[in-house]
């Protein structure tokens, strides 16, 4: 890995990663999300390592693994990979937001962590502060992301603020901050979970397929 992408993903918060998907995983993994059930097709769908042996083989890929690794350090496992495909008949947006929970195996009473909850009915929590510093989401992208078909819009930097409530993200999100993360199939965005972002929805829907997967290597540091 180039030194140049970790210095702007510890600088930035983000990095993309132009065709880091090789053309037969891309294929595979588009034939794997038209493989899912029809329901979980039309705009998106949680725990999707758990119904494709596909996309859980990749995303535990040593070419995955390593890229996270050396990002974040430690030993990191796949902590959840969500599906999401904006249409014209499933066209949303996204407010600006941090990322601040997580999938856990099971609730725990263990201190610093909070707001529990079960989605999918996988255990979800907020969890200490350092913990984010040890994590970090990758998205696959499927298909060509622009502004004009609802592509990641992230504020840079912003991971250095720390866990904010809600209230407060609206003064860091001035518009002449904003990057467009735009892609082309098979390139990936990196980015960290507390770095601001958002989407807005399509103007002009077209599949935007992503695979979103999140890692943690805080639970092997060792």
């Amino acid at each position: 890995m180039a030194l140049g992408l970790l210095a702007q993903f510890q600088a930035d918060g983000f990095a993309m990663l132009p065709s880091f998907a090789e053309p037969e995983d891309l294929a595979s993994l588009c034939d794997a999300v038209a493989s899912l059930p029809k329901s979980s097709r039309s705009g998106g769908d949680r725990n999707i390592q758990n119904k494709s042996h596909v996309i859980n083989a990749y995303a535990n890929s040593d070419k995955v693994i390593t890229l996270v690794s050396e990002l974040i350090g430690g030993n990191p496992e796949l902590a959840r990979a969500i599906y999401f495909n904006k249409t014209s008949e499933q066209n949303w947006s996204v407010a600006w937001h941090q990322d601040k929970t997580v999938a856990v195996s099971s609730e725990v009473n263990t201190t610093g962590w909070a707001s529990w909850s079960v989605k999918g009915g996988v255990s979800h929590a907020q969890p200490p502060s350092e913990v984010f510093n040890k994590m970090l989401t990758i998205r696959i992208h499927l298909d060509a992301a622009s502004q004009t078909n609802g592509c990641l819009k992230v504020i840079p930097k912003s991971h250095s603020l720390g866990v904010l409530t809600q209230l407060n993200i609206p003064k860091h999100t001035a518009e002449n901050n904003t990057v467009y993360c735009c892609a082309n199939p098979g390139d990936a965005l990196v980015m960290h979970p507390l770095l601001i972002h958002a989407s807005g929805k399509a103007n002009e829907p077209t599949a935007r397929r992503v695979l979103h997967l999140e890692y943690t290597s805080y639970w092997g540091n060792g």
